[in-house]
């Protein structure tokens, strides 16, 4: 049953227009767009049909401010944050500065992380990298020990996804920090399941790089990642991966390259302006509401679709324990993915996945009528033929 405090999250539910028509349950693919992103996009049309190039003074503040709100999030400094189109960029743009053939060359990391990340490090193995990936033995967590035991003394950095987008599993991500730094090796957590849903600090964690992104849990839609850079680490770092707004002063146009002494320096070319201003509807929203309290919905949201699915006997793909899931579960049974079109058909927004099932995610927004809609639009859907012959 809801509470006090979770009917005041609901009042929320009149700025995501979509909410009046769909049952919106994939916040873990897509958040829903609040009604004052069009606001935002408009700011940043009229500024550039008003300015045109000198719009670039009121952008190049846009940025720096949407740094400190990012930063008040995710507990970083704005110096140690930039941000680019999405995270499979960014990522390259690190492993740039970090990997040096002859050095270090092994990177741990899952068979259960989002694969955009595993690719680009795979790609540089023709390069002399080596990517070392951990298996999960029940296709939902990854052992903390196997961590331990993978990473050695030439190990060059650990991957980690702090949240895994197949089970809604949450790793440890200071403890495996912590194991990595012991052997000398860097820690790059890719926080983009998580951010907006799950409270961390990447200063607690002592992360040496953190990832994420708005589509989801933020509400902003594509187009736009950030990554966080441990402050003491921005100058002893030198991408390759470069651009005219990694320069300490891009409007200068000089041939040498100098370096920005901010994470400015990882920013490459011209950055995506309008994709920054739509982001900053659904963080607004997020930091008003806290995300310690979107949690506490979600803990308890989450256990209702367990109870829900055990009563009809479906497996699922989620960690049970509170301090081991995020805010996404998997569900599974026989004809999930033909089940996934047709309640999309039906107006209830969640996605299917390979080795994951039917995943939904309930946001603060979400009603306990909507997680029963999905179930009794599941049930009909399933008497109408979805039998393990029909799959």
């Amino acid at each position: 049953m809801a509470t006090i405090a979770e009917d005041r999250l609901l009042t929320w539910r009149r700025e995501f227009p979509i909410l009046a028509t769909t049952t919106h349950l994939c916040s873990h693919s897509m958040g829903a767009m609040p009604r004052g992103a069009a606001d935002w996009v408009r700011r940043y049309a009229d500024e550039w049909n008003a300015r045109g190039e000198i719009a670039w003074g009121t952008w190049g503040s846009y940025m720096l401010e949407h740094a400190r709100v990012v930063g008040t999030l995710i507990d970083a400094p704005w110096e140690s944050i930039v941000f680019h189109a999405n995270v499979a960029t960014l990522a390259s743009i690190i492993l740039s500065a970090i990997y040096k053939p002859g050095g270090r060359s092994k990177i741990v990391t899952t068979d259960l992380n989002f694969p955009s990340l595993t690719y680009n490090f795979s790609m540089h193995e023709q390069l002399g990298l080596r990517v070392h990936l951990l298996r999960s033995p029940d296709g939902m967590t990854i052992p903390i020990d196997a961590w331990r035991d993978a990473i050695d003394e030439d190990t060059l950095a650990v991957v980690v996804d702090h949240g895994i987008f197949r089970s809604g599993f949450v790793q440890d991500a200071a403890a495996i920090t912590a194991m990595a730094h012991a052997k000398g090796a860097l820690s790059i957590v890719d926080a983009y399941q998580t951010t907006g849903c799950v409270p961390y600090s990447v200063k607690a964690w002592d992360a040496d790089v953190a990832l994420g992104g708005f589509i989801k849990w933020l509400c902003g839609g594509p187009g736009s990642a950030w990554m966080y850079v441990k402050p003491s680490l921005i100058e002893t770092l030198e991408p390759r991966m470069v651009g005219w707004f990694s320069h300490t002063s891009p409007f200068n146009f000089e041939l040498k390259m100098r370096f920005a002494h901010t994470a400015m320096r990882f920013a490459t070319g011209t950055p995506n302006i309008l994709g920054l201003y739509a982001t900053r509807a659904g963080l607004d929203i997020i930091l008003a509401i806290g995300v310690e309290a979107i949690r506490a919905k979600s803990l308890r949201m989450t256990q209702r679709i367990f109870d829900l699915a055990d009563a009809r006997g479906f497996h699922v793909n989620t960690p049970r324990d509170n301090d081991r899931r995020g805010g996404l579960v998997c569900i599974d049974f026989p004809g999930a993915e033909k089940a996934e079109g047709k309640l999309v058909g039906r107006g209830v927004l969640i996605d299917y996945r390979p080795r994951a099932g039917i995943r939904i995610s309930p946001h603060f927004h979400t009603t306990d009528d909507e997680i029963d809609r999905l179930f009794v639009e599941l049930d009909d859907i399933r008497r109408q033929g979805l039998s393990p012959e029909s799959r």
